[in-house]
């Protein structure tokens, strides 16, 4: 009970960062398409997807680094769980004054790299160099974010960042407003708002982590050499998950436009701020895993995370049938200043949806990739990832050459493989690593399903009575569609004591108040 409390606290703090950051999105890419245009804005998405390649470096170190603290630390082990935070943040300055050498003479002949119109080379270079330096901040962070992970309190680093978020938002703006319009802008209030994430987070860790500070004589070359073996086989993940979806602008990039670049980096704006969410409810989940894991092994892990899946379901699918639903009628209010005519609208609609159903498969497993991590069982899952990944980028490029599907062979390929590896395939794998019946997670998954069905078809009935002439009548009508939704989830998802049980802890809450 202590534990799921303290998951709904940390899912209400994640709930209010998801408002924050569908509020910039909604908000934000309009405004700057608007002041860029579509070919321009398509370059912030793409230096961007640069970064996450550049930042695979990393990855070996630091992607099992908070499990170790944490394991360490809620064992009792503290002088062990310092030795890997100190040892990993030493790790990673020295990892980033490497790749901001490489960055640096990257950005320099980045014009023989992608296509860039004569008139953007100078500000698309800029936002790329600007885009390096702040992933130096988010790597240098990354060992400040431990000590909330392991101490379950993730609801600090959600007020970090709604800081950081709205810092964003204001600086987007004004420069905009009061200044000639220029694309590296975000670029540069994305960096200002890293600085801002490192500053709180390593507040954050002075207040959990007493005495945690960064000292030199707890480095220990062989707590790297762990982080680096087990952490291997989440680099080759991250690897075929930079394949299946990191890949998507540079393709149509090269092979299509910069202007259909621009246009698919619109439409995944709204099912990448959930993506991000998503995130950040990762972040709670895998806490809580390994902390069940740290202290009971492995007999209460599948319980553990059949109960985040059902959490996941409850809370993302029905903005996700939201979107399904009402996403065309929301691109004609959202875009209404922009010149895109009614093809370009659908367009626009197809591409968002066929991101959207890649980052709703990836929702209804998503505790169950943090079970790899949590009981260190990463290879299966980075293998079964990495031969998918092969197989999309073949299918991709084959679909590319030989038929006329253009930017859908690029945003639709991927999620079909990836519907198949991540659905059936990873769930079974976890299963059996758990030595449990190998349905055990696709029953839960199954019922995700169903669901968002459900609330599809009821939103589908609910809209013939509903009119969107404007923003007010969309969000009145959305919210009242939302709730129905919310209502529905809540019947279909949770069992009558789950049901019990989240009535009772939000009774405990108002109480406490």
């Amino acid at each position: 009970m202590k534990n799921k409390r303290a998951t709904l606290i940390n899912i209400f703090a994640a709930l209010i960062t998801l408002g924050v950051q569908m509020f910039i999105s909604f908000w934000l890419s309009p405004f700057v398409v608007g002041k860029l245009g579509e070919e321009a804005y398509g370059f912030i998405n793409l230096a961007n997807n640069f970064v996450s390649y550049a930042s695979l470096v990393s990855v070996a170190i630091n992607s099992m680094a908070c499990r170790y603290i944490s394991v360490e630390y809620n064992s009792g082990n503290k002088e062990k769980a310092k030795s890997y935070f100190c040892s990993v943040f030493i790790a990673n300055c020295f990892l980033y004054g490497l790749i901001l050498i490489i960055s640096i003479l990257f950005v320099w002949k980045l014009e023989y790299i992608v296509n860039i119109t004569a008139a953007l080379v100078f500000q698309v270079k800029l936002t790329f160099l600007l885009s390096f330096i702040n992933m130096g901040t988010s790597l240098i962070g990354t060992v400040y974010t431990a000590a909330a992970f392991t101490t379950g309190e993730m609801h600090y680093n959600s007020i970090v960042q709604i800081v950081s978020n709205i810092i964003k938002s204001i600086l987007i703006f004004t420069l905009f407003s009061f200044l000639p319009a220029k694309v590296y802008y975000l670029s540069l209030a994305t960096l200002i708002a890293g600085i801002v994430t490192l500053w709180g987070n390593y507040k954050v860790t002075q207040k959990l982590f007493v005495d945690f500070d960064i000292d030199r004589n707890y480095f220990d070359f062989n707590k790297l050499k762990v982080l680096l073996k087990s952490g291997f086989w989440v680099l080759i993940s991250n690897i075929s998950n930079l394949l299946l979806n990191g890949l998507d602008l540079l393709f149509s990039n090269w092979f299509i436009s910069s202007a259909i670049m621009g246009r698919l980096s619109l439409a995944k704006q709204i099912p990448l701020a959930l993506s991000n969410a998503l995130g950040v409810f990762s972040n709670i989940f895998s806490s809580a895993l390994t902390k069940v894991f740290a202290s009971d092994g492995n007999n209460k892990l599948v319980d553990e995370a059949n109960s985040q899946l059902k959490i996941l379901t409850m809370f993302f699918t029905v903005p996700y049938a939201g979107i399904i639903v009402f996403g065309y009628d929301f691109l004609k209010l959202w875009l209404s200043d922009t010149s895109y005519t009614g093809t370009q609208f659908v367009e626009i609609y197809i591409l968002m949806i066929l991101v959207l159903l890649d980052i709703i498969i990836s929702t209804y497993m998503y505790s169950i990739h943090s079970i790899f991590i949590a009981i260190d069982k990463v290879r299966i899952y980075s293998v079964v990832l990495l031969v998918s990944s092969i197989i999309s980028i073949a299918t991709t490029l084959i679909l590319l050459k030989c038929t006329g599907l253009g930017v859908y062979a690029i945003a639709g390929t991927s999620t079909v493989i990836l519907g198949f590896t991540h659905g059936v395939i990873v769930p079974a794998c976890a299963a059996k690593l758990l030595h449990r019946p190998i349905w055990i997670f696709w029953k839960t998954e199954f019922r995700s399903w169903v669901s968002l069905a459900v609330v599809c078809v009821v939103f589908s009935v609910v809209k013939k009575l509903m009119d969107f002439p404007n923003w007010i009548s969309f969000l009145v009508n959305i919210l009242i569609a939302g709730l129905i939704g919310y209502i529905l989830e809540f019947i279909l998802i949770f069992s009558k004591q789950e049901k019990n049980e989240i009535i009772s802890i939000i009774e405990f809450k108002l109480i406490r108040k």
